[in-house]
Order: structure tokens, then sequence, then C-alpha cells
């Protein structure tokens, strides 16, 4: 059930997504960004769960590719429980299969608000985090040089819901 709801969740994104290139920040003191072009996604997915969370996969060729590797990770419902929050976190800080277009103003407005709120609440917890802008309204976790392990609290206490 939960491997399908990854496998479901990755093709969700990977439907909605448009045709335009995203662009991170990759530290928050330099100006330097990088544009990840959407065929890329699955490499910067796979990489990110390598490096940042301990994975071993191999770089897929494609999203399809991927979709398979990720669906035969996990043994149980812990790991697949760990293995969704994995993908999703890497999703979120490396903005991928994410498309503002395709929400209407109402809610581009009500994204942008809570996130200020977030963003907000974990500078008074202590993490420097910039605010989102109207045009990138994620709250942009990448330059942060705390572990994943530290900063999951923080969000969950500000409020964050997954």
């Amino acid at each position: 059930m939960k491997k399908t709801n990854i496998l479901f969740f990755i093709l969700f994104f990977n439907i909605c997504s448009g045709s335009e290139s995203g662009v991170i920040s990759i530290s928050e003191n330099t100006t330097t960004t990088e544009i990840i072009n959407e065929e890329d996604y699955p490499i910067v997915l796979a990489n990110c769960l390598n490096e940042e969370m301990g994975y071993n996969i191999a770089t897929p060729f494609d999203i399809q590719d991927l979709k398979s590797t990720i669906s035969q990770l996990s043994n149980n419902k812990k790991e697949e429980s760990q293995l969704s929050e994995d993908v999703d976190f890497c999703i979120s800080k490396y903005n991928l299969w994410s498309d503002s277009s395709f929400l209407n103003p109402e809610e581009l407005a009500k994204v942008y608000d809570e996130n200020l709120e977030l963003a907000k609440c974990l500078r008074e917890k202590g993490l420097n985090v910039p605010d989102p802008t109207q045009q990138e309204p994620k709250v942009d976790l990448s330059g942060l040089k705390e572990s994943r392990d530290d900063i999951m609290p923080l969000l969950q206490e500000c409020g964050w819901q997954k």
C-alpha cells in the first residue's frame, strides 16, 4: 500500500510538472544558483537520497527507472514510512516537480502566507531561514547546515505538516 502511495506521489508530480526549469539557491551566503532541467529530476532525487539520506540507489535512466528502484527499497511499513519521508524531503529541498502555475492565485497566496509564518517560526527556533518569495513560495531549507534529524522536530513544532 505504501509503495503504491510513493509511486503515485512521484507519478503525480511527474504528470503535474511543467516544462520550466527550477532555480534553487545553493547557499544562503552566495548568489550562485543552479538550474535543474526537468529530465534531470530523477537523477537529482537519487543523488539526494544517496548523499543526504544514506541510500545506495544507482543513477536512474528516467523517472520510470527511479520508480522501479524506489519501489524495491522497503521491506516493511517502518521502512516504507521512512522512505516516503526521505523522498518528500528531497523533492521539497530541490523543488522538484512543483509548478506554481497550476495553483490559482488564492491558493498561491495561502501557501505564501503559511510559509512566511513557517519561516518566521523557524528563525525564532534558531534556524537561519530566508522568507519565501511570491515567485518561490516554498521555504528554502537547502542552505541549512543542520541535519535532517535536527530540522524535522523544529518543522513539526512550527506546525508544518507533510
